[in-house]
């Protein structure tokens, strides 16, 4: 109830419809049961033999006719506006779902999986239109109605009420033990298709890896396997479920099942009147629809709190911590004191203290695993530090805002990521506001004006589905454009020329070196080539800082900085010999 309670929070802003919704609905539910009281009048005047007229005949089709239509009508208002109410509030809170994630923790992110998420922000989501669009403006004339007519029933004759009331109680039993399957079957059911989700998006994300390496029977039966666990869960669950739906699905629109043989026994026995009997009949048969219906919700009610319940987890997930109108700093230097940090339990950076000065060039070099793209990742607040703080000209980056912070910072990953869009609007990510000539400036400082220009569309070209249309260099060298266009102070480049071709890669350097004059570049690289004339090179293994200093002065004084430079001599002079393989 909690969680419904929080849901309908998010919908207070369009209340006013759902009221509406509600009035009008619960007028349509009294419209339908209006036929059977003019229907009553009619049979009780032919058995009196009395005011029976073919006026009154054609008044009371009429009638009839009207009650429906304005039912029909009443029914459609009604829902519209719910529905109405209901996507507005969706868009709401998708809205605020999406936004809620830029401020979790990315490690938090990448440990529930993208298809999780996916099930949140679309079919999670989702059903909570049921609960606004039909459950509430429905479900409560459904009670009303039923509870005016029982009590109407009671007041004419307790006996026939309680008859009445007998096929509902039968068939809420088959609803009760209907609900209780579904709460057992409930967990294994949603597990497996959370399972099927994530197993979905990574076969299909992997599919270039699947065929090249020829792995598609093993990785396809993986994807069978998710599958057909969960078709399992969802066979077991409706199966078990199928015979309490027949049962309630005919007993309990059934609501003269007692009424009409047992009150006739009282109509035979001289101790119910023809009119009462007949009026009772009518009254109840009016109730079959609006009951059905009614009881169409309950099975509904534990699994949309299973999925509100995993939807509210998201809202509720801790989030960074920033400032909503933080500090801004005076000067761009960036310093990590004593910073410390752990994906779950494991220390993966252990108080480790360094300066990249404004105006200067810091490189972090080490190993892989040795913690260079997590400090990276610290920097730019994709994790909260576990110890230490991280400062920009003094001021703590977690008292600043998130716009503020990322103003400051451009960061070039890695992992590069493209949008399905024209290459140009790749690149004006970075600023928005741009204009084409900005947009060409930076993608030739960038080294790809060039192949841009020869692809059949130039900059209008679409990058494709996260940019498969272009290669992995191709794809680097516009998100590095994408981060020169924004100009930040701060300029993190993350292992940024990995996919680069050394021409491309040289003259990224020198657009590079260009653009640091009042910036702060930090560097994380694997090619120890491209940093020798740093300012400053952090030397990074297992988590913890080993030294920082010049090129030079590691060379001769850290052990770790020498095997890491040996080594990357060693592979530029790596190659294949074709005869070794004849």
């Amino acid at each position: 109830m909690r969680d419904i309670k929080k849901i309908l929070q998010y919908a207070r802003e369009h209340r006013k419809k759902t009221y509406w919704a509600f009035f009008l609905i619960l007028g349509s539910v009294m419209a339908g049961i209006a036929p059977y009281v003019i229907t009553y009048d009619v049979i009780t005047r032919f058995a009196e033999r009395s005011g029976i007229t073919p006026g009154y005949l054609l008044l009371a089709s009429g009638g009839v006719t009207a009650v429906l239509l304005l039912q029909s009508l009443l029914f459609y208002k009604g829902l519209a506006a719910s529905h109405q109410a209901a996507f507005d509030t969706l868009m709401g809170m998708r809205s605020r779902f999406a936004d809620k994630l830029t401020r979790l923790p990315l490690g938090d992110i990448q440990a529930k999986g993208v298809g999780s998420y996916k099930k949140n922000l679309v079919d999670d989501i989702e059903s909570v239109e049921l609960l606004l669009a039909h459950m509430l403006p429905e479900g409560i004339p459904y009670i009303l109605a039923p509870v005016m007519v029982y009590g109407i029933l009671f007041i004419v004759d307790w006996r026939l009420a309680l008859l009445s009331l007998a096929a509902f109680g039968i068939g809420m039993i088959a609803v009760v033990l209907l609900m209780r399957t579904g709460l057992k079957k409930m967990a294994p059911y949603y597990a497996a298709a959370r399972k099927m989700n994530a197993t979905i998006v990574e076969y299909i994300s992997g599919m270039e890896v699947i065929k090249v390496f020829n792995r598609t029977t093993s990785s396809y039966e993986n994807y069978t396997a998710a599958v057909e666990n969960y078709k399992k869960y969802s066979l077991a669950w409706c199966n078990e479920s199928w015979t309490y739906m027949a049962i309630y699905g005919s007993v309990l629109p059934c609501t003269i099942l007692f009424l009409l043989p047992v009150g006739t026994v009282f109509y035979i026995q001289g101790t119910l009147t023809l009119p009462t009997f007949v009026f009772a009949l009518l009254l109840s048969m009016s109730l079959g629809q609006p009951l059905v219906r009614l009881v169409e919700f309950f099975p509904t009610i534990p699994v949309l709190k299973h999925k509100i319940g995993q939807l509210e987890q998201t809202f509720a997930g801790r989030e960074l911590t920033v400032a909503e109108q933080g500090l801004e700093p005076e000067t761009y230097d960036v310093e990590f004191h004593e910073v410390s940090f752990a994906y779950e339990h494991k220390d993966v950076v252990c108080r480790v203290s360094f300066c990249a000065g404004a105006n200067s060039v810091t490189a972090i070099v080490g190993a892989s695993g040795s913690g260079k793209s997590t400090l990276a990742k610290l920097l730019v607040h994709f994790w909260d530090v576990k110890d230490g703080r991280i400062t920009i000209g003094g001021v703590d980056i977690r008292a600043m805002s998130l716009e503020t912070l990322m103003s400051l910072i451009s960061y070039v990953a890695q992992d590069t990521f493209l949008f399905k869009s024209s290459i140009r609007e790749n690149i004006r990510i970075g600023k928005p506001g741009a204009s084409d000539g900005e947009v060409i400036a930076a993608a030739r400082l960038a080294g790809c004006h060039d192949f841009i220009m020869k692809l059949e569309q130039g900059y209008d070209t679409n990058a494709g589905e996260d940019g498969n249309k272009l290669s992995g260099g191709e794809r680097q060298r516009i998100t590095i454009a994408r981060a020169l266009l924004k100009n930040a102070p701060i300029i993190i480049l993350d292992e940024a020329t990995a996919f680069t071709d050394p021409e491309n890669e040289d003259k990224i350097q020198t657009a590079l070196n260009q653009l640091i004059a009042g910036k702060t570049l930090i560097v994380i690289a694997h090619r120890l080539s491209t940093i020798v004339e740093a300012d400053s090179i952090v030397v990074m293994e297992k988590g913890k800082l080993l030294m920082q200093g010049s090129h030079a002065a590691l060379l001769a004084d850290c052990g770790t900085y020498q095997t890491l430079w040996d080594a990357h001599q060693q592979a530029l002079h790596w190659g294949v010999r074709g005869d070794q393989y004849v």
